[in-house]
């Protein structure tokens, strides 16, 4: 950026900078929120105690599975 590019932009007021610094700040927040181990965790929880059937049927799924990989790695090796 030239200077008389700096120069023709005037500076930005101290409200827009509170402004922006406090968009800021609720972006990390709510990025805070979505990624925290604890709070992604206790989301998962009220979930499955809210409606456990779904959770019920991917766990039972995935030890179908699990059990088939199990029973062909033996099968295989005989």
């Amino acid at each position: 950026m030239s200077e008389e590019e700096n120069e023709s932009k005037p500076a930005p007021s101290q409200r827009e900078i509170d402004e922006q610094r406090e968009a800021l700040r609720q972006n990390l927040n709510a990025l805070e929120d979505m990624v925290n181990p604890s709070k992604v965790a206790g989301r998962v929880k009220e979930k499955v105690q809210d409606d456990p059937a779904p959770w019920i049927a991917a766990a039972t799924g995935l030890a179908v599975l699990i059990g088939g990989i199990v029973t062909l790695v033996i099968v295989k090796r005989r």
